[in-house]
């Protein structure tokens, strides 16, 4: 009998909906014979959602995020690069474990939870290509705000080296530190799983247009996210923006973000009143 296998590709925020949309993961939580998992993500730490998996001892993992660079600089895109990645590790495509998510809830283990419920997570950094990095004037009003709360506040960051097929800079330093202190708490390297597990017991999730948002839309958390001008997939209105309409959502471009708005939305959807 052939070994089955589940592929997670492409970015981190791509990794995740995967992990919620698809069967994969359930089944990959589940099995209690051996499976191949193929972690391709040109975020460096995607793996650890698999790497400290509780049923990782059936894994046979595979990184190939350096393939993923690969093809995706040789001009492959979508199921081009999938197929690529499944001949170079030998996985026939009758192996993929195929099919959507009905009704399993993914589970998250970390050797570094934090404890905690109620507080507020916010991811300031969306790499670090100047049209989607959120303006430093922006950021600062934003953490003004999170300071009103009585609740815990966890600002998210990772840092990694990353260029894009042209050879530019894409990803590079995540630094929030003068932010820390108060009611706030500079996360710089908790890892994936334990991040996912922050949102799962937030009470609202504050971020640019990164991977994060994905995770709090799928555990209906109330998002607040803003996007550079113009952004296209809030443009197109296409599956990365799916929980953009909910009425637990405040969106906003940066350019036209109602500050007074967001106030009030984080306020109420934070659960705590200001200090």
């Amino acid at each position: 009998m052939r070994m089955q296998a589940a592929l997670y590709s492409a970015g981190l925020g791509d990794v995740i909906r995967t992990i919620y949309l698809m069967r994969s993961y359930q089944y990959i939580s589940e099995t209690a014979v051996p499976v191949k998992v193929l972690c391709a993500s040109h975020n460096p730490f995607a793996l650890e959602i698999f790497r400290h998996h509780r049923n990782a001892k059936q894994f046979v993992l595979h990184d190939l995020g350096h393939k993923y660079e690969e093809y995706l600089g040789a001009g492959l895109r979508g199921a081009e690069i999938d197929r690529a990645l499944c001949d170079f590790a030998g996985v026939a495509s009758a192996d993929l474990v195929q099919g959507k998510a009905s009704g399993h809830v993914p589970v998250f283990d970390a050797p570094d939870d934090i404890v905690s419920t109620g507080h507020v997570v916010f991811q300031p950094f969306s790499g670090s290509v100047k049209s989607r990095v959120m303006p430093p004037a922006l950021k600062e009003e934003i953490v003004k705000a999170l300071r009103r709360l009585r609740c815990r506040v966890f600002i998210i960051t990772r840092s990694y080296p990353r260029k894009g097929a042209r050879g530019q800079t894409i990803h590079t330093n995540e630094d929030a530190r003068c932010f820390a202190g108060g009611n706030i708490e500079v996360l710089e390297h908790v890892s994936v799983p334990a991040t996912l597990n922050l949102i799962k017991t937030c009470s609202a999730y504050v971020g640019g247009w990164s991977s994060m948002h994905q995770a709090a839309w799928f555990e209906n958390k109330p998002v607040a996210v803003f996007y550079p001008p113009n952004w296209i997939d809030v443009r197109k209105g296409n599956d990365y923006a799916f929980g953009l309409h909910r009425e637990s959502t405040w969106h906003s471009d940066w350019g036209a973000a109602d500050m007074e708005s967001f106030n009030v939305w984080l306020k109420v959807r934070a659960g705590s009143q200001s200090s």
